[in-house]
């Protein structure tokens, strides 16, 4: 009804008018700035965007039910929009992913199944269930529209946010997990900014585990297109960040958000810099317990 003073008649109308997701200047470095996607009012995360996208290709094809496998926020995500439209979606999570999500998908009345340790490893049975019960497999690792969503949305935001304030980006960093945001994003940039604009992807080091993110591998989005580098963070390296984050600004940010940060503390210079927030840190809670040893 009003985007200006943010009234909506339904969820969907929330969710679209609130972009562009607030960009927010840090106090870790020079001109260094925060697209701060945990404003998406679905799961509070970046993925909202890719499941919206999902979800419409899946509604023009007259699915009734929908089935994939996800670490967690697009899950979230894809059981909001699920309730809001009365279809049935069943989720395929890895046996470690965070409990919270688990719950959430639960309360907003998807199927959850839990098995496996990664969301890889849950594709051949996520394909079997497809074929058995003639749910749509939305495939986000596959399906193209996991980084146009980005291409079409965030990274535009991003130019015209830094537009607004007179400024090019010149670094933009970003983990990869499915490789969608980071992709799209890229790909936007490359195209009107060539080498003008460096694109930093950040992935877990070699034996790390960092939740929502993944080394990346020769089927991921990311090898279409021109990545300058893809940094190795561990686990330790983004929960600091997450803390100088919190310590600096008072936000708190999830463990890929605070891998960015890892990252960007490793080439902080003079550039304007963008980092992507997926998340925030609350569903995470479990995963920094053990903070204070880390104080």
């Amino acid at each position: 009804m009003s985007k200006d003073l943010h009234i909506f008649e339904d969820p969907i109308e929330l969710l679209e008018n609130m972009w562009p997701t607030p960009l927010l200047r840090l106090k870790i470095g020079e001109d260094v700035w925060a697209k701060l996607e945990f404003y998406n009012p679905f799961s509070h995360s970046i993925k909202d965007r890719t499941a919206w996208f999902l979800f419409k290709q899946a509604l023009e094809n007259g699915a009734n039910e929908i089935v994939e496998a996800t670490s967690g926020n697009l899950g979230v995500a894809l059981a909001s929009l699920s309730a809001i439209f009365n279809k049935k979606f069943t989720s395929f999570i890895p046996a470690r992913a965070p409990q919270s999500f688990r719950v959430m998908m639960k309360v907003l009345g998807a199927q959850v199944i839990q098995a496996g340790k990664s969301t890889t490893e849950l594709l051949p049975l996520v394909k079997q269930y497809s074929k058995s019960t003639g749910a749509l497999h939305l495939d986000q690792f596959r399906n193209p529209l996991n980084y146009m969503t980005h291409y079409y949305t965030t990274a535009k935001e991003i130019d015209e946010q830094l537009e607004y304030l007179n400024k090019k980006p010149q670094r933009i960093i970003a983990t990869a997990g499915t490789g969608g945001h980071l992709t799209g994003i890229a790909k936007y940039f490359n195209e009107k900014y060539g080498s003008d604009v460096e694109i930093v992807g950040v992935q877990p080091a070699e034996g790390e585990r960092i939740p929502g993110i993944k080394r990346q591998d020769a089927n991921s989005f990311t090898n279409l297109v021109k990545i300058d580098r893809m940094m190795d963070i561990t686990r330790n390296d983004a929960i600091e960040g997450i803390k100088d984050v919190a310590r600096s600004t008072g936000i708190l940010i999830g463990i890929s958000a605070g891998a960015t940060v890892a990252a960007y503390k490793k080439l902080a210079d003079y550039k304007t810099t963008v980092l992507i927030f997926p998340d925030d840190a609350f569903k995470y809670f479990m995963e920094l317990d053990d903070i204070d040893s880390k104080v």
